[in-house]
């Protein structure tokens, strides 16, 4: 696409420098179709917090609190010492899945 105000440039170096703009140009309307959809960046920020707090970190703390369960079990039947009470552990807790 040529202009119509010329510089004297050659014409492949008119079209990069057309070229260039226009995908500033598309950034700068990407920018700012984000900040009105999203308002402001603080917003971006909370929501993602929120989504990995109720979906990745809940399932870690309670994955971590089970597994701290199964060790004061065993813990508290001695299981280190006493190789029956490991496999009544895994038998009733685990199902026998270790």
């Amino acid at each position: 696409m040529e202009s119509q105000v010329r510089q004297n440039y050659h014409r492949d170096c008119e079209a990069a420098i057309n070229r260039m703009v226009n995908m500033e140009m598309y950034a700068s309307y990407t920018y700012t179709s984000m900040v009105r959809r999203n308002h402001t960046a603080e917003t971006i920020l909370f929501q993602l917090c929120d989504f990995l707090e109720s979906h990745y970190l809940n399932e870690q703390v309670e994955s971590i609190k089970k597994l701290g369960d199964y060790i004061t079990n065993l813990t508290r039947m001695d299981a280190h010492n006493n190789k029956m009470a490991e496999y009544l552990f895994d038998k009733h807790t685990l199902g026998g899945k270790s």
